[in-house]
């Protein structure tokens, strides 16, 4: 459209294989809440009723101790007094006729904090835990340089029965937005959230009542492709008359034609945010997922279609 101003106004319009007239872009938003589709599994293993001990290595090296508890003679050793596990210890020790004091505690989070201070040369708990409080303490920073070791089994920490628990869970969310016959539509956010929490059901004392940990999923204007450790957002187009549209650039598909996005959230258990809160067992809790909460925005914009 040309526009001339004089003493009289003037418009030519040039019209292209018929087509003509500006075209304006609209914006479109989705957002709710779902419950999605959810599933949470507490299963067993043998691997993890094994009881074994966390060192200190400036207070027995693990070269000289050979990396086995028989190697501890004369250790202060942070555990539970009258607990199945001072138990286990007595008979491992006393079995090769060796000796360890117990500095007692009440829960796992004053064993860990004493053995960070030094109060106790080691710590016992089962071996899975054990594995995972090694890593977070390295990793966090709090033995300020002092290296730790694990030693070989030392017990049963179940006392002959399975009581040591990990899960698997995971929550999907599955969303469709659609372009339809004769737009362009581009996609321009995602973002979802859904929060995990546990209620403590059975040996509640010295563990949180309530754990939990929100998951949250959200894209950037220039990158789409979602992925962490512990989910992310995954996407699938559908085309009308179109059946491979792999190398499409665009996530709707071709503009013009009617096509169906499918947006797909996923989040899946990751233990590591759990062993923050000393907790002894997954089973001593009851989880439940929450809804997801999501938003989606895209813009459209009309495409002149031609046969």
């Amino acid at each position: 459209t040309t526009n001339y101003y004089t003493n009289e106004t003037s418009t030519t319009t040039n019209n292209v294989n018929g087509s003509g007239g500006v075209s304006a872009s609209s914006l479109h938003a989705l957002s709710g809440t779902d419950p999605g589709e959810s599933s949470f599994v507490i299963s067993y293993a043998d691997f993890d009723n094994d009881l074994a001990l966390l060192v200190r290595e400036d207070a027995f090296s693990a070269s000289q101790a050979g990396n086995s508890a028989q190697g501890l003679n004369g250790a202060n050793i942070c555990v539970g007094i009258g607990t199945m596990w001072e138990t286990e210890l007595v008979d491992y020790f006393s079995s090769r006729d060796i000796s360890f004091t117990s500095v007692p505690i009440a829960d796992p989070s004053e064993a860990t904090a004493k053995f960070i201070d030094g109060s106790c040369d080691a710590m016992t708990g089962e071996l899975g835990y054990l594995i995972e409080k090694r890593n977070q303490l390295i990793g966090d920073g709090s033995m300020n340089g002092v290296e730790i070791w694990l030693t070989n089994t030392v017990g049963d920490a179940s006392g002959g029965t399975v009581d040591y628990s990990s899960a698997d869970g995971w929550s999907v969310l599955n969303l469709t937005v659609e372009q339809g016959y004769g737009a362009s539509s581009n996609l321009r956010a995602v973002h979802g959230e859904i929060t995990l929490t546990g209620i403590c059901i059975a040996n509640c004392t010295g563990q949180s009542t309530v754990i939990y940990h929100t998951y949250v999923f959200s894209t950037e204007s220039f990158s789409f492709n979602y992925t962490t450790s512990s989910g992310g957002i995954d996407y699938v187009n559908t085309c009308e008359g179109m059946t491979y549209l792999d190398s499409w650039p665009g996530y709707f598909g071709p503009p013009g034609l009617e096509c169906e996005l499918d947006i797909t959230m996923f989040a899946s258990l990751n233990t590591a945010y759990w062993w923050e809160y000393d907790i002894t067992s997954f089973d001593d809790y009851e989880f439940a997922w929450s809804d997801w909460s999501y938003y989606v925005l895209w813009e459209s914009t009309p495409v002149t279609m031609h046969e």
